[in-house]
């Protein structure tokens, strides 16, 4: 039996916003681009022409989800969106500051 679980991984905040699909409720919005309406098992932005390799979640999810959307998208990596959200938070900050 899999399961899911986090692990704690640095990684390139820079690459994750280029290459994210951040999936809702209903549909799903490109990172790189911000267009919305997405259907959630895209592997490519049709506004943008992004290719996805990470996949965040705007709600809290369940394992059986997660192995759903893994079966379409093998290719993806997921991403804890919360976490991603205050990485990208930091850097905007210190972004600012360094001005």
């Amino acid at each position: 039996m899999r399961n899911f679980i986090r692990v704690w991984e640095e990684v390139n905040i820079q690459e994750i916003e280029k290459t994210l699909i951040v999936i809702g409720e209903l549909s799903a919005e490109c990172y790189a681009c911000h267009k919305i309406g997405i259907d959630s098992k895209a592997h490519v932005c049709p506004a943008c022409g992004t290719n996805f390799k990470y996949v965040g979640f705007r709600r809290r999810v369940e394992g059986a989800y997660l192995h759903r959307i893994k079966e379409e998208m093998p290719y993806a990596i997921f991403i804890d969106f919360d976490d991603f959200k205050k990485a990208v938070g930091k850097k905007d900050a210190r972004r600012l500051l360094d001005i």
